[in-house]
């Protein structure tokens, strides 16, 4: 009995953690929202999409965490685009709102320089138009401050 609840949690615990292949986008799907991510030196940027039908009330964010122990970076700045986001930051303000869709739009079109700390890293655009949707495009379902 031992043995199979052991192997019942080792195996819970393995498929409860969603891995993505560094220097990639990757699309998941959790409790109802979509998640996008990519996951560089061992942290995840994550851009998190609760859409209506997960949960309508939850607006979208972007964060940084250390993946091994799950410590969310308290600030960073994401320079992508010409442009500067300091983060994390959601969805749930005019400002916030027009920062998600342009961080979204310029990470699909090119490079992005993150600097957490003091420990810098570059981003390659990689697979990001073809993982992250545009703002205002069909497959775009993240919901904003006046998406609801």
């Amino acid at each position: 009995m031992k043995k199979i609840f052991m192997a019942a949690l080792v195996f819970s615990t393995i498929t409860s953690i969603a891995h993505g292949a560094e220097g990639k986008w990757t699309e998941g799907y959790g409790q109802g929202n979509l998640e996008y991510f990519i996951d560089f030196s061992g942290k995840r940027l994550l851009i998190s999409c609760p859409t209506q039908e997960g949960s309508a009330d939850v607006m979208s964010s972007v964060t940084i965490y250390t993946i091994l122990n799950n410590k969310e970076e308290r600030q960073f700045t994401i320079n992508a685009g010409g442009t500067s986001f300091d983060g994390p930051f959601n969805a749930d303000s005019r400002a916030s709102e027009s920062n998600f869709h342009g961080l979204i739009n310029a990470l699909r079109k090119g490079d992005a320089v993150l600097k957490v700390g003091k420990q810098t890293y570059k981003l390659p655009i990689s697979n990001a138009v073809k993982v992250l949707p545009a703002p205002g495009s069909k497959s775009f379902v993240c919901n904003t401050i006046f998406s609801n």
